[in-house]
């Protein structure tokens, strides 16, 4: 009983973190927005409660301090079907290097789709269309510190723009994640800073403005080219902490059981452009071979300036696993609400060898 009391409060103590935090609001200050959309059918089945993550190939993008428990060579797809016809893709790649750790590549990509151009003049649409593109490219690496401590970190190339208007903004960054298996109450931790890196700024030929008339007020004509000046803006610096334990399971806190699982995980989300919240998530496995997920993101949040603009809501999902004497191959799925702004599907197939 008091195992089960001391893992409740410190769920509790996390969940109920976001509402100590100030009212002011940070909305549309950093770049790159792209880089806070979550990758993973199963993280994002658990409501992005997704930090303590192990052994799964979308450490990449969560902790790269997870990759280091991936023992076999890995490989994962993952799509995100979004609102607005925005598509969201990443593909990962994990080589375990034995005692020396374990090493990682990673790509993200955004893609609009085809927009319609307005102006003041046309407010319905010009008839021409533009696409805009974002994408980030990573490499990791990760290692075993202790038998029970992993760090990890990724270096990555951030862009973002549009080809058909020559502009483009690009820079370069870094995550650095640590995973603790505290032996305790079966409780792990995680941490992990995400974008820690330069800012973001749009250049390009697009930007020319030719026969600029810099002086109108003086008779006669003396036209030069110029350029639109843009600001530059931060990454979106985030900062997650988080803690799972197992309800149910070999480490059971609940139940012990050989054949079924049940795993709970708490994350508190902390972006350098919007409030501090936190995220829930449980997931049931049988067998290592089947996985029902359920959660929900924004969890405790009771800022009136938070609401305005926050669409996260509940979500759920599941796998199955199959494992062959050679590979093993899983497939995730997952659903989100976003509330106003619609819904959104996401599917990861994952493949070890």
């Amino acid at each position: 009983m008091k195992k089960i009391i001391g893992t409740l409060l410190i769920l509790l103590l996390i969940g109920v973190t976001p509402s100590w935090t100030q009212d002011i609001s940070r909305v549309g200050t950093s770049a790159a927005q792209f880089l806070k959309l979550g990758v993973g059918a199963r993280a994002a089945a658990l409501g992005e409660a997704a930090v303590t993550f192990s052994g799964d190939i979308v450490g990449l993008y969560w902790n790269p301090a997870g990759i280091a428990s991936i023992d076999r060579t890995s490989v994962a797809v993952s799509r995100n079907e979004m609102y607005a016809d925005l598509s969201y893709n990443f593909i990962g790649f994990v080589q375990p290097l034995g005692a020396i750790g374990s090493i990682g590549l990673s790509a993200i990509y955004l893609d609009s789709g085809e927009i319609e151009i307005t102006d003041l003049t046309n407010p319905d649409g010009t008839g021409s269309y533009f696409s805009w593109e974002s994408y980030c490219v990573g490499l990791s690496y990760s290692r075993f510190v202790t038998d029970r401590l992993r760090l990890g970190a990724t270096i990555k190339y951030v862009r973002e723009g549009t080809v058909a208007y020559h502009q483009k903004a690009h820079t370069v960054a870094i995550d650095i994640g640590s995973l603790l298996d505290t032996g305790v109450l079966g409780l792990k931790l995680g941490m992990c800073l995400s974008n820690f890196g330069g800012q973001m700024q749009l250049g390009g030929a697009g930007l020319e403005v030719t026969d600029y008339d810099r002086y109108t007020n003086s008779s006669g004509n003396i036209d030069n080219n110029a350029y639109l000046k843009t600001e530059k803006y931060p990454l979106p610096l985030i900062f997650r902490m988080g803690v799972s334990t197992q309800l149910v399971g070999t480490e059971g806190q609940l139940m012990n059981s050989d054949k079924s699982t049940m795993t709970i995980a708490v994350d508190a989300y902390d972006p350098n452009d919007a409030l501090l919240r936190s995220n829930l998530g449980i997931e049931y496995q049988w067998n290592n071979i089947l996985s029902l997920r359920a959660g929900y993101r924004g969890l405790s949040v009771e800022k009136d300036a938070y609401e305005s603009y926050n669409t996260a809501s509940y979500t759920f999902g599941g796998g199955i696993r199959y494992d062959f004497t050679f590979a093993h191959v899983q497939f995730d799925y997952a659903f989100s609400d976003f509330k106003i702004l619609g819904t959104g599907h996401l599917f990861t197939i994952a493949l070890g060898f």
